[in-house]
This record gives structure tokens, C-alpha cells and sequence, in this order.
């Protein structure tokens, strides 16, 4: 939207749906509006939070292929909610998110919380009481949010070569607010789980134990994982064929791509509930299926 000769500089890999912040989105837009003399509806922070993203994965869909570039990773009920940008991402973008924003933002709202309940007192009115009942749903939403992030930024390893829903698929517990994508991302995360897409670069970063003796036996693997010379050869007819002897290990192979933290990460996740609708929480299906 902006003028070519008025392109920003330095603009933000993340924003947050969060009033008063610097990378507030909805400051950002109005920024960008006033340069272009567009009129920001009154209600776009509301209908940013819960109607733009399933527009926006319509949008970025062709057939059967959905590649959403902004993605939305919200509470369940989107109260807050950080966006990222696609071709921005890096091993360190969760992390990020845990330390720069949703870590400060619950710590912030810890202390209104506890403010709150001194200024309200021991017996606080009706209002006061709805009022602290509100704040306190907001915290616990925003706590749920951090934790979900903290659980899955030592997996996240980005590969656009992967495609976006597999990409995208570890976070599927961080997008509540939008259920029919949250439904085809723990769907695309079960079946990685279950070793359908040993293909991509994140089947290998997460189960390594499981992937590399498949490279042995399938060239195609092989060559995904840039194994084709340690376990294939050419031989005189000009065939492909398994060596007899790989070049190197595959135990050597599995740990050198092994991470303990990794490893730990995943365990956490498969035992961590998932919360419903943002009034409880049940136990998820295993996150590391597949790994032995």
C-alpha cells in the first residue's frame, strides 16, 4: 500500500494485537493509512482478531494448497494475538515471540491483576468482582499462550522447501482461534508424527533415529536429505543402486542430528494438555509418534 518511493524502513518480522505497544498491528495499519489516505474502520482491531485470518487463508489458497504468509497465533478467544511474516522466519522467531513480547505482555498484566485486587479490597462490588473475574481470565489465556510457545520453540527449525502447513503444523495448538486450520494442522502434525512426510527437512530435524536408515532403503529420501553419495552409488549400467557399505555410519549419522533439547521438547509436548475453547484443558494425542 505504500508509495514507491515511501517504502518503510526496518519494518517489524513481528506485530502484536496489543494497544500501546510499538509493534502494535493496529498502529501500524493506521500509520500506513494515513500515507495513503485510506480511512481505517473503527472496529478493524476486532475484526483483525477474529475474521481477517481465515479470510487471508482463502486468499493464499489454490486448490487444495493453503500457504498463508501472515500467520496469527492468538489466545482462544484472539484477546491477543502475535502475527508473523512467512519469508521472515528463523530458528530464533519463537523465542522471540517468548522473551520480546508474550512474556513482557503477561508479566504486565500480572501486576494490573494484582493491582487490581488492591485497590478493589477484600470486598469488592459486583462491578469490581466482574471486573477482576475478567482480568483473570485474561492472564490465565495469556499464561496458556506463553506456555504453548515455550513448549514448541525448541522444535520450531523453518524450511520453506517443506511447504507451509508443515511448516506451520508444530504450532497447531497455538491457533485455537481459527478451528477448521487448527483441524488441518493437527492433522498434517499426526501424520508427521506418523511418518508420512519423512520427506521434510522437519521430519529429520525431530526423529532423525527414524528417518536416516529409511535413507538407506529409499533414494528419494536420500536424496531430500542430501544423503544420496553416503548410501547410494552408480553402478556400470548407469543404475543406482544401495552401497553395501555406506560411507559413513548410520548410527554416526542419527547422532550428529540428535538434540537433546529436541528431544526433551517433544516429550513435553506430548504430555502437555490442550486447552478447549479457553474453559479447560485435556490431554493431547503424542507428539512423538514415530520416534523409535
Amino acid at each position: 500500500m505504500w508509495p514507491d518511493d515511501e517504502e518503510p524502513k526496518n519494518a517489524p518480522s513481528i506485530l502484536v494485537d496489543d494497544e500501546g505497544h510499538a509493534d502494535d498491528l493496529i498502529a501500524r495499519l493506521k500509520h500506513v493509512a494515513e500515507q495513503v489516505r485510506w480511512q481505517v474502520p473503527e472496529d478493524v482491531r476486532k475484526w483483525l482478531a477474529r475474521e481477517f485470518f481465515p479470510l487471508h487463508i482463502r486468499m493464499y489458497s489454490k486448490s487444495r494448497r493453503k500457504a498463508p504468509i501472515y500467520w496469527q497465533l492468538a489466545t482462544p478467544s484472539g484477546s491477543y494475538a502475535v502475527w508473523l511474516y512467512l519469508h521472515a522466519f528463523t530458528r530464533d522467531t519463537l523465542f522471540r515471540v517468548q522473551h520480546d513480547y508474550a512474556g513482557p505482555k503477561l508479566l504486565h498484566e500480572e501486576r494490573r491483576l494484582e493491582s487490581m485486587r488492591q485497590e478493589f479490597g477484600d470486598n469488592p462490588s459486583a462491578a469490581q468482582r466482574k471486573r477482576l473475574a475478567a482480568q483473570e481470565d485474561f492472564v490465565g489465556k495469556l499464561r496458556g499462550f506463553l506456555e504453548e510457545v515455550q513448549r514448541v520453540a525448541p522444535l520450531w527449525n523453518p524450511d520453506l522447501d517443506d511447504g507451509v502447513i508443515i511448516n506451520f503444523a508444530p504450532l497447531w495448538r497455538l491457533v485455537p482461534q481459527c478451528k477448521s486450520w487448527q483441524k488441518e494442522l493437527k492433522a498434517t502434525w499426526d501424520a508427521l508424527c506418523d511418518g508420512e512426510y519423512d520427506w521434510a527437512h522437519l521430519a529429520m530435524h525431530l526423529w532423525p533415529e527414524r528417518v536416516v536408515p529409511k535413507c538407506a532403503k529409499d533414494r528419494s529420501l536420500a536424496i531430500a536429505h542430501r544423503l544420496e553419495e553416503v548410501f547410494w552409488e552408480e553402478n556400470g549400467e548407469g543404475k543406482w543402486e544401495a552401497r553395501e557399505t555406506p560411507t559413513r555410519s548410520i548410527e554416526e549419522l542419527i547422532r550428529e542430528r540428535t538434540s537433546a533439547a529436541v528431544k526433551a521438547a517433544l516429550d513435553s509436548l506430548s504430555q502437555a494438555p490442550v486447552a478447549q475453547n479457553g474453559r479447560g484443558r485435556s490431554r493431547g494425542r503424542r507428539a512423538s509418534v514415530g520416534s523409535a
